[in-house]
C-alpha cells in the first residue's frame, strides 16, 4: 500500500510490492496493476519478470509503467466515459 502514491505518479513497480501475480505472465507481456486494498486499476505496464518470479522476488523492478492513473492517455478514457 505504501507504493500506491508512487505508482499513481508513474513509478515503475518494484517486486517487493507485488502481492499476487498471474502465473501465466511472461516477461514482455502487457499487464495491469491494481491497488490491493481498493482493487482499482493504477497503471498499465510491461512485465520485466514472469509472474511467479515477480511474486517471490524481494528486490528489483517487476513492471515498467507505461500509463498510470491521471496521465494524458488515462484522462482521455475518462472523457469518453
Amino acid at each position: 500500500m505504501g507504493a500506491v502514491r508512487f505508482i499513481y505518479n508513474g513509478a515503475d513497480v518494484m517486486a517487493p510490492g507485488i502481492v499476487e501475480a498471474d502465473p501465466a505472465i511472461r516477461a514482455g507481456d502487457i499487464v495491469w496493476v491494481r491497488d490491493e486494498k481498493n482493487r482499482r486499476a493504477l497503471a498499465v505496464g510491461r512485465a520485466i519478470m514472469d509472474g511467479p518470479t515477480m511474486a517471490r522476488e524481494e528486490k528489483g523492478k517487476a513492471i515498467q509503467t507505461l500509463h498510470n492513473v491521471g496521465d494524458d492517455l488515462w484522462r482521455l478514457g475518462e472523457e469518453e466515459a
